[in-house]
Formats: structure tokens, sequence, C-alpha cells
């Protein structure tokens, strides 16, 4: 019998290329498999033998339905498969002549309903069945000639990277397990299954779970879902999250009087569970491009805990070639992807927004609630401060010229310019050089977001980043996210942000993106050139909830370092927060260079 032919994950092609990827997957045929991700097509072509039909081997998410696909055969239409959750095989049946053929795999239907679920195809192999042979039986007289084998060449499995894992300082017990086992497939890629139980253990059947963006929350003496206990529960997180390269990642908690238990494919790197414990924890480890399990496990005992975790690639990119801080790969640098979609409690959060009295405009905060950037030439003196939420301090370049904002918040930034560190300090005290909190970032070649831990803002993300600067304004155009902040932020978060400092139930996320109306005619609506400028930016790049504030605001560097501006920062009309709607994510932790306070490049606390 003719043997039959296969393509593997790795053989197709798919357009558009950015839809999905190739990824390692144990259970996949060939250990890997092709994730499409949004509606495309994947391409192969094989070399068969006379064959009478095709084998799929596929499986998919569900979202408010299953995945679909179609396939085709030299460009005919041959068969469709509603895919299943777990690795099926689907039969298509088609005659193939025996020679060289295109087949192509479409996914026909994906759909994404918010933080809920996302709908997700994943292709492992294609076999073309091969037709039963003719056999004709030889004359009684003729021997049959000897058949000759050709062994198969032995193939060679390259062996994958050893992970290397820095361990944390203590490990200690059992890790948690759940009963009945949860199932995370309801998510999508990139979300995590959170499993609530009113225990510590994080075992049995939970009392609800839902999908989340990020895994943490500052529950404090609030209860994190309907019919869980306010203290004395447990989560468990579990996610399908992609890892777009190969290599080291810091894997990062911020921990209070919880215990958390941190694993990458079953493998524990951060464990100090299920008792409570405060501190920053902090390990690395490699991991492979593609799709990997993430699980972490809190234990709240009390009505204090929090807990803020992320995943994150270690590193820096190239800056940004238009003199904007941060690198050009920067979420804060890049427009809003084609793709977003508005988040369900979009109009939620916009009603809420719009509707609170205080929130009277967008206010722009320069020369107070702001920050002055201090760029400090090499041979600069240095100063040490002391950082007394950690109990710390830290060296960096100062001058006595330097000045915190005339506020509460004392916001003080200098960029050590012989390396392009970022220092940023809130509630700097210039006379005894204190500072309540601090946190450092490289400014050109970073991301602007932190790993939680300084505490020096409500989502870690730094003062500069977003921030309008007199570049912008004299150039008439602002090619980057702005920062916001409001009064009406909730203890979750999104990532890029890693923590909250917002309490209103129900409120809106820090680090969740906005946008203002893209089908709003600007020149309708009587704008200043600065107002403009800026609402454009809003429709076209978006902004970032970064902190909680008084009222709605966006930030410009502050004059008091010496900057001009050449024309007057108006605040844009109350009108327009009706016009913004507030985005679902698209994008994880594992997609960011976030900072950390064990990064090596720039001074750290001590």
């Amino acid at each position: 019998m003719a043997q039959d032919a296969v393509a593997l994950a790795p053989a197709f092609v798919l357009s558009p290329s950015t839809s999905g990827a190739v990824f390692d997957e144990s259970a996949a045929p060939g250990g890997r498999t092709l994730g499409m991700w949004s509606q495309s097509t994947a391409t192969a072509q094989m070399t068969t033998p006379s064959a009478t039909g095709l084998t799929l081997r596929a499986r998919g998410d569900s979202c408010l339905g299953a995945a679909k696909v179609s396939v085709a055969v030299d460009g005919k239409a041959v068969g469709t498969a509603t895919l299943s959750g777990i690795w099926a095989n689907y039969t298509i049946k088609t005659a193939l002549p025996a020679g060289s053929h295109s087949v192509a795999i479409t996914f026909t239907n994906d759909y994404r309903y918010g933080s809920l679920c996302d709908r997700n195809a994943y292709i492992g192999s294609v076999t073309a069945i091969a037709a039963a042979p003719t056999t004709t039986k030889p004359p009684t007289t003729t021997k049959p000639p000897v058949t000759t084998t050709t062994k198969p060449p032995v193939t060679t499995t390259t062996k994958p990277p050893v992970t290397t894992t820095t361990k944390p300082p203590v490990t200690t017990t059992t890790p948690p397990t759940t009963t009945p086992p949860v199932d995370t497939g309801k998510c999508g890629v990139n979300m995590y299954l959170a499993a609530y139980y009113n225990n510590l253990t994080a075992t049995g059947t939970p009392v609800t779970s839902r999908c989340e963006y990020s895994v943490g929350n500052t529950w404090d003496a609030q209860s994190p879902a309907p019919g869980v206990n306010a203290g004395n529960f447990s989560v468990l997180y579990t996610g399908s999250i992609n890892f777009p390269t190969s290599g080291t990642y810091n894997v990062n908690a911020q921990t209070g009087f919880v215990g958390v238990q941190a694993k990458i494919d079953g493998k524990s790197l951060i464990d100090y569970w299920p008792n409570q414990t405060w501190g920053r924890y902090h390990t690395t480890t490699n991991v492979t491009a593609g799709l990997h399990t993430v699980s972490v496990a809190v234990s709240n005992p009390t009505k204090n805990g929090h807990q803020h975790f992320s995943i994150t690639p270690a590193g820096t990119s190239p800056a940004s070639n238009n003199g904007n801080y941060f690198a050009a790969n920067s979420f804060w640098n890049q427009p809003i992807p084609s793709n977003a979609i508005v988040h369900p409690n979009s109009e939620t959060w916009r009603t809420m927004v719009a509707n609170d009295s205080r929130n009277n405009a967008i206010n722009v905060n320069s020369s107070q609630w702001s920050t002055g950037i201090y760029k400090a030439p090499a041979g600069t003196p240095t100063t040490t401060v002391r950082v007394t939420n950690s109990n710390k301090t830290i060296t960096v370049p100062y001058l006595s010229s330097y000045k915190p904002t005339p506020d509460a918040d004392a916001h003080l930034s200098i960029i050590d310019e012989s390396n392009g560190c970022l220092y940023e300090f809130q509630a700097f005290n210039a006379s005894n050089k204190t500072a309540i909190a601090q946190a450092s970032y490289p400014a050109y070649t970073g991301s602007g977001a932190h790993a939680s831990g300084p505490a020096h803002s409500g989502g870690e993300l730094s003062y500069v980043a977003g921030m309008i600067t007199p570049q912008d304004v004299r150039a008439g155009v602002i090619d980057h996210a702005l920062r916001f902040a409001i009064p009406n932020n909730s203890s979750e978060f999104f990532y890029p942000a890693t923590r909250s400092d917002g309490t209103v139930s129900g409120g809106v996320p820090e680090g969740v993106r906005i946008q203002l109306d893209p089908n709003l005619n600007l020149d309708t609506l009587g704008l200043t050139p600065f107002q403009k400028m800026v609402a454009k930016a809003l429709q076209t790049y978006g902004g970032f909830n970064a902190d909680g504030a008084a009222n709605f605001a966006i930030y410009a560097q502050s004059p008091d370092d010496g900057s001009t501006y050449p024309m007057s920062l108006d605040a844009l009309p109350k009108s327009l927060i009706g016009k913004l709607r507030y985005l679902a994510p698209t994008f994880t932790s594992t997609d960011v260079q976030m900072a950390t306070m064990f990064d090596s490049g720039c001074q750290q606390q001590r």
C-alpha cells in the first residue's frame, strides 16, 4: 500500500502572517502546532499518492460557538470541520490523483467577546489517505521479483534547550491541585481562568471561575467575586500564555499578606505557599517561543492581602528614531492596532467617568501633578537618596537646581545621559534627600512599564511615558499614546500596568487603553490647535490609565525644568469624555520588556 503523505504544522504558510504562529505543544503531531488567532488561511504544498481524502488533526478554542475551518485543495473547496476543544481527527472525503497539491485551511469564524473568551483554531497536521492499490495476480509460472526495501533515513530530533531557572530563596510545601481540574479553554490565549475557593488550599470545587487579563489584585477587605469570602479565600490562575520569543523571562511577584506559588508548564518558579508572606519576589527562567501554561496560586488568609504578578521578557529594544522616550516598539509608541476591540464594560466605564462631576474636562497637568525632566550629563555629581517605603538607598546624578513639582506628589525625574537611565521619585525632599518611592527605567530602550514593586505610581507606569513634551507641541503632532489618570479606578489592573491604587468597586482598571471615537470629525468641534493635536493623538494612539487623580487629567512636561511651549496647553472640553471608548487588551505581560527592581543596567535601591 502507498504511504500516506503528511504535512505537519511548520509546513503551512499563514496569510496574513501576523494572524498566528507555530509553537511547541507536546500533544500536537510532531510536537508543533499552528495557532490561527484571527481569520486567515494556512497553505501547504503536499506530494501525495492517489488518495481518497484528507485527515485533518486539529483543535479549537470555543467562544460563544466552536471554531470552524474550511478545507480547499488546488483552489477547490472540499469540506469543512467544526473543531472541538481537544485534539481530534476530521476526515475530508475527496479524490486526489497522485502528484503535487496545494492544501489550504481557512479559519472562517474568528470571534472574541471582550474579557470573556477568544475563538481560535489550531492545526496539527493534514494527512492524505492513500487509495488502496490495484493488484494484479502474477503468473503462476513466474516467481515474483524480490522486493528490496530501502530503510528510511534516521530522523534526528534537536533536543530543546535546557530551561535555566534562578531558584527563589525559599521552596516550601506541596503545590496546590484542583479537584475537578480547571478547564482553561474557555478563556482563550493570553487570558487567565481565575478559580476562587472559600478555603486556603485552592482545592475542591471553586465557588466561581471567570476569565481575567492579569494575575492579582489589592483585595484588602473586599470579596473578590460573588459568593467568595472577604479574606480566608484562595484563587488559582491558569492561562495559556504566548511567549513571543525564545529567551530569558523575568518572573515577578509583589506579595502582601498572602501565600503565592507560580509555575510555568508545571515547573515551580516562585514558591511561598501556602503561608502568608510579604516581599518582592523575582526569578528568571528561559522559555521557548510559543504557548505555555502559566499557573499562579494565591492564598489570602487576611483582609489585607494583595498580589501583583507578571512575567516579562528580559532586556531592552532599539530606541525610537523620532525623539520619543522609550523604545520604538514600546506600547506607548505604537498606534492602536486595527484589530483592537471595545471592552464589554466600555459603556459602563464611559458612563461612570463622564457622569462624575469631578471630571469637568480633560485637564492637562503640567506645572503641578506632573514632572520635570532633568538630563544629567556625564560627570554630574551624585547624591544618595533614602527611599522610605523600602528603607533602602539609591545613588543618582543630582544638582541642587533639580526641582520636584510643587504639589503633594513632589515628582522628580532625572535622566543620566551617560547611560540613558531614568530615575523617578515620588515625594522627593531636597532638604534631607529622601523620597517615599522610586523606580528606575531605561529611558530610551525600555517600555516605560515596571514590574510591581516600587509603588511610585498607581499602575507602575513611568511618569515620563505618555507625557506631552515641548517637542510634540512644536512639531504639531503627538505621535505616542498619552498618560491619563482619573478618580474612578478599581483595584483591578490590565497589563501593561502591574498594580492599581484604585478602590472603586466596578471601576476602571488601571492599564486599560482608551480611544477617542475615531469617527469623530475634529474639524467640527471648534478646538484650539493644541486641543486638536491631543484629540488626534487620542484617536490614533489612545491613552493608558496610569494613576488615580482628583479629576480626569493627562500630563505634560513641567516647565519648572526650563521647558517652554509655543502655545497654551488648553484643557479639552468635558464633552469629549463621553466620546471615549475603553478597549480590551491587545497584549499581555510576556509582550512587554518591563523594568524590574533587579535589573543591572541602571542604579537600583540597595
